[in-house]
């Protein structure tokens, strides 16, 4: 073989390792996404420019473009499907910029409240405190509609379980700490002919204020109230386990370690290539979590005057995924300059409308027809 054969043959080897460690790399690529799109989150929330007339298409959906600057900050569960709408909607309309920091549902809030960023993002509605707070900082009140939607997978990680099953009442024991090794009789109750190791369950839960967390104890306390006596809330008094900052954390600590369970986002448990567990419905089926199973789940949503919806965790069908939840965007009515007014309202166009075609290869949940009707109208509404 001559040298140059060699060298040759070198580089090859080299980009095959190269390519292999970048695929490690990915695992998590959801978080480097949000780095490159939020420099200047906290930044100014002022546009620099009036709106165009410029608009692109997708498909027959026109996209109205706008140019100037806006700044977001937020819920963890929309982030992967949001960082895509950005993408998409800076690539048809260059003179625009949009900045979205990841944070967590309750830092959003509290961001949107101050007026620190020009929306918010929340995985449950605003409380009622929270709604007067912002409606006393914008002069024409603040609203929140529903952009995004889709299924809470159940991570984990046991050597040699490759299909865990759980019962509400099994998977709320877990999180409530009654339950603490893996192969106890409920969880083997649940599996059966599966072999369980002995080896202890290490619970992981969100340490921020998060909208996931939210939607995650509002099953159990709907689904397993005489097990889960914690409430539901964006934190709550967990009483086992250990907490991780963000679904991408909690996702990474359960790819981290063996016998571990947690809850995040779709997206980031297809990312993170970790386990994910099949959850009794209301049917009586053991469901994967998938953006048709939250379709199937949310498809009978009725959507509040006031912009929210109550979700249904016991919805019939067998092929519901009853851990599925919406999320939304906090806005105002009429934002403080026109310019920003404008770009916000054809963002948000864009995000429920166009941009749910991206939901199903992100591993989200299309809106329902109805749902995306009504958001699109209150987008509309905007100014």
């Amino acid at each position: 073989m001559t040298q140059t054969t060699i060298a040759q043959s070198n580089r090859r080897a080299r980009g095959r390792r190269a390519r292999g460690q970048l695929g490690r790399r990915s695992a998590f690529g959801v978080a480097a996404l949000a780095v490159a799109f939020t420099a200047a989150a906290c930044g100014s929330s002022s546009s620099t420019s009036s709106s165009s007339t410029t608009a692109g298409s997708t498909g027959n959906q026109k996209v109205n473009c706008a140019s100037g600057t806006l700044t977001g900050a937020g819920s963890t569960f929309v982030n992967t499907i949001l960082t895509q709408w950005i993408k998409d909607y800076q690539s048809k309309c260059p003179g625009s910029t949009v900045n979205y920091q990841s944070v967590g549902s309750g830092a959003g809030v509290q961001q949107f409240t101050a007026g620190t960023v020009n929306f918010g993002a929340s995985d449950v509605p605003f409380a009622a405190s929270e709604q007067a707070a912002a409606n006393a900082k914008y002069p024409g009140g603040a609203q929140q509609i529903i952009w995004a939607a889709g299924p809470i997978a159940i991570e984990y990680k046991v050597a040699g379980v490759s299909n865990l099953k759980l019962s509400p009442s099994t998977l709320a024991s877990i999180f409530a700490g009654k339950i603490k090794t893996w192969n106890d009789p409920a969880i083997a109750a649940d599996n059966p002919g599966t072999n369980l190791p002995s080896e202890g369950i290490q619970v992981v839960h969100r340490s921020d204020g998060s909208g996931t967390t939210a939607a995650f104890t509002g099953y159990l306390t709907t689904v397993a109230g005489t097990v889960w006596t914690v409430g539901s809330a964006k934190d709550v008094p967990w009483p086992t386990g250990q907490g991780a900052k963000g679904s991408d954390g909690v996702t990474a600590v359960v790819t981290q370690t063996e016998g571990a369970i947690g809850y995040a986002e779709l997206s980031y448990a297809k990312g993170g290539q970790v386990s994910t567990a099949s959850i009794k419905n209301a049917s009586g089926q053991f469901v994967q979590p998938s953006p048709s199973g939250a379709t199937a789940a949310l498809a009978s949503t009725t959507v509040n005057p006031d912009g929210t919806a109550k979700i249904n965790y016991q919805a019939p069908g067998n092929t519901s995924y009853p851990i599925s939840t919406f999320t939304y965007v906090l806005v105002p009515t009429k934002s403080p300059t026109p310019a920003v007014g404008t770009l916000l309202k054809d963002f948000i166009q864009y995000a429920v409308g166009p941009g749910q075609s991206s939901a199903n290869q992100l591993f989200y949940a299309p809106l329902p027809a109805n749902v995306a009707s009504q958001s699109q109208t209150a987008a509309a509404g905007l100014s």
